[in-house]
């Protein structure tokens, strides 16, 4: 076994035992959305501007947001113009090496918008860590723990989950 696949099965342990640790919290609404970060892989963000896109949908300035990009593919357009990371930025149990993913996983956005597919230990870590009091995602019960709300639509149909979560903020009246 590789240095890699030693790292990434230490990961893989580190979420597993901290998964199971999670209790279905009571889910806290906070009162309004200004600040939100934003979590994706660049396999389904590589040319689609996502702050334009939900600066849009949510009615938000640009500056509001922080997306940071979990970089599996090398990809210039990703590196130029999003914070990214990559597997190289964990150590061994989980432990966050870059400053950038350190800095966003201790920001308290009011939102945190996980679009990495939820088989990603890297997003899912990533995630558990993050302190943003309210976490969306697409759902699925593999990971349904880690969200205060899911949203029921196929991870590649970002327009419409984007649609979706807009139209749940609204009702909850959080934007």
């Amino acid at each position: 076994m590789s240095f890699k696949g030693l790292r990434k099965n230490t990961i893989q342990s580190f979420y597993q035992s901290e998964f199971k640790k999670l209790k279905k919290k009571e889910t806290r609404v906070p009162p309004f959305v200004d600040t939100i970060g934003v979590l994706a892989d660049s396999r389904l963000f590589g040319s689609y501007d996502i702050s334009r896109n939900l600066s849009h949908k949510l009615g938000k300035p640009h500056k509001n947001f922080e997306i940071i990009i979990f970089e599996n593919l090398k990809d210039d357009f990703v590196t130029q113009h999003y914070n990214t990371f990559s597997e190289k930025d964990f150590g061994m149990y989980g432990k966050l090496k870059a400053e950038n993913l350190k800095g966003f996983v201790n920001t308290n956005y009011d939102l945190l918008i996980n679009y990495c597919h939820p088989e990603s230990v890297y997003g899912n870590v990533v995630t558990l860590k993050s302190k943003a009091k309210f976490k969306v995602s697409f759902a699925d019960e593999r990971v349904a723990d880690l969200y205060n709300f899911t949203i029921a639509v196929d991870s590649n149909k970002i327009d419409v989950f984007n649609d979706e979560l807009a139209k749940y903020l609204q009702i909850l009246e959080l934007i």
